[in-house]
């Protein structure tokens, strides 16, 4: 079943061809000539170019791409395996950025219809070129273009949640799968460039769900990383916000490191809509 969307501006539905995507009142949205479809409204932007740009894009893709981060794909994988025995879940992206894992969930489960989007531009321009199965969309997370209850999962790896549009377009009994940094997360990282390191503050977003949204089960995915050259740590510093909060200075001790063994800890809750 194709992923059923909805107009950003009457919420009424849009009916997607290969070219465009227009509802019942014209409002029409062509598509770019990479297969994505930009549905955030000029007047819905906080700025001009809102989410992360070109460098960012560019450095995570190139850092992901070396696999650094491929026990995250396992682990979310196999637990998204467990919530079906069926084969054709439907499942959304929530701020799925240049579409890594996107992308590996629709070449892994297969028969799957996946939707990814994300508010950057760069972003979604990057992974409609990494896979064109996948539905792809320029759009805010606090008002999701999608119809209602279509979706069996959502993930959320390091974005925004808005429970309320979580909850609209998931399904009675679908599950959400959040992904947040664990105290540990990038520790060697954070210790090469600050003098004062702190733990990553527990997600309390986990403590404010709707009533029909119950946490299932959290676990933490822990790997030891070796990044080998400068590349790859210069890479892993771009890709995460710790890169506008170093000076020159701190850019060049991290450059002169050569190579970085380094800690990934992510915290994975498991959600499920009753």
């Amino acid at each position: 079943m194709p992923i059923l969307l909805r107009c950003p501006i009457c919420y009424e539905a849009l009916s997607s061809e290969q070219k465009s995507a227009v509802c019942k009142n014209n409002h029409q949205f062509d598509r770019a000539r990479q297969g994505y479809l930009n549905l955030l409204p000029s007047n819905k932007k906080r700025s001009k170019n809102p989410g992360d740009d070109q460098m960012m894009v560019d450095a995570r893709a190139r850092f992901l791409n070396h696999g650094y981060y491929q026990p995250v794909i396992e682990a979310l994988i196999d637990k998204i395996s467990t919530f079906s025995d069926q084969t054709n879940q439907t499942i959304l992206d929530a701020g799925c950025g240049e579409g890594y894992y996107t992308s590996e969930i629709k070449e892994r489960l297969k028969g799957s219809e996946v939707c990814g989007f994300d508010i950057a531009k760069p972003a979604i321009l990057a992974a409609s070129k990494r896979n064109k199965a996948i539905e792809w969309l320029v759009t805010s997370v606090s008002e999701l273009p999608l119809m209602d209850e279509q979706f069996d999962v959502i993930i959320s790896i390091f974005s925004r949640s808005d429970w309320s549009e979580f909850s609209r377009v998931l399904k009675p009994g679908g599950h959400i799968v959040i992904l947040t940094p664990g105290q540990s997360h990038l520790l060697a990282l954070r210790n090469a460039i600050y003098d004062d390191v702190r733990p990553y503050p527990e997600d309390k977003r986990l403590q404010d769900l709707p009533e029909n949204l119950h946490l299932l089960e959290s676990q933490n995915i822990r790997h030891l990383m070796m990044l080998e050259n400068t590349q790859a740590i210069m890479d892993l510093l771009t890709m995460t916000p710790h890169y506008w909060h170093v000076n020159a200075k701190q850019k060049q001790q991290l450059e002169q490191l050569g190579q970085l063994e380094c800690e990934l800890e992510m915290r994975m809750s498991v959600i499920k809509k009753v």
